[in-house]
């Protein structure tokens, strides 16, 4: 799966509970992202998770394991229309 030119996000994530992959899963991502960094909102974490994806890693996880071009590739909207998806994920 890809967009546009960049690997979907099911290459390295699945949106089944306690089924990791190359990176974690998004099962209840919603629900946690706005604890990962204080002061940031959930929906600006996800962002900042996609455009730049080495601010914060998850532990267990390798930096630059995470599709570094999102910001060059995606457009604003597959950005928005992104973040709106993974916030359905609770």
């Amino acid at each position: 799966t890809t967009i546009d030119s960049a690997p979907g996000c099911s290459v390295c994530h699945s949106t089944e509970p306690n089924q990791d992959g190359v990176g974690p899963s998004l099962a209840g991502v919603a629900n946690y992202a706005g604890q990962r960094m204080p002061g940031q909102s959930a929906e600006t974490y996800l962002r900042n998770s996609i455009l730049t994806p080495n601010a914060d890693i998850v532990p267990n996880y390798a930096t630059d394991g995470m599709y570094q071009n999102f910001s060059k590739v995606l457009t604003d909207k597959q950005v928005n229309d992104l973040v709106a998806y993974l916030l359905t994920l609770k």
